[in-house]
């Protein structure tokens, strides 16, 4: 088969197409655009080396910041692998971190 068949989608394509991330990543994203947030960054971008990003299991969305710390508080309760907003604090492996891990303050970082 020809790498030629395949195309790459855009994050905003995976966004909305159905089986493109796990349905809580999926979930996650719709969640963000209905509070008026974008998704900046999934599999793309730079990232740790190891970041959840690269697994297509990570999404960044930022936005309005009001937006963002709704986004937060109800994704919190969601149990994420990872949930990162400086101004909010830190969840990591379901376990609030009760601090906020730095590199995150313009965006929430969500993973599952």
């Amino acid at each position: 088969m020809s790498h030629d068949a395949f195309e790459t989608l855009s994050t905003a394509q995976l966004v909305t197409a159905s089986g493109g991330f796990g349905s809580q990543l999926n979930g996650a994203m719709h969640r963000a655009q209905e509070l008026g947030l974008r998704v900046t960054s999934t599999t793309g971008g730079k990232h740790a080396t190891h970041s959840y990003h690269y697994l297509g299991r990570a999404a960044d969305v930022a936005g309005k910041p009001a937006a963002m710390r709704e986004f937060f508080r109800e994704m919190a309760g969601t149990h994420p692998t990872e949930l990162f907003y400086d101004p909010m604090g830190a969840y990591k492996n379901g376990q609030n971190l009760h601090r906020s891990i730095g590199g995150h303050g313009n965006h929430v970082h969500v993973a599952y």
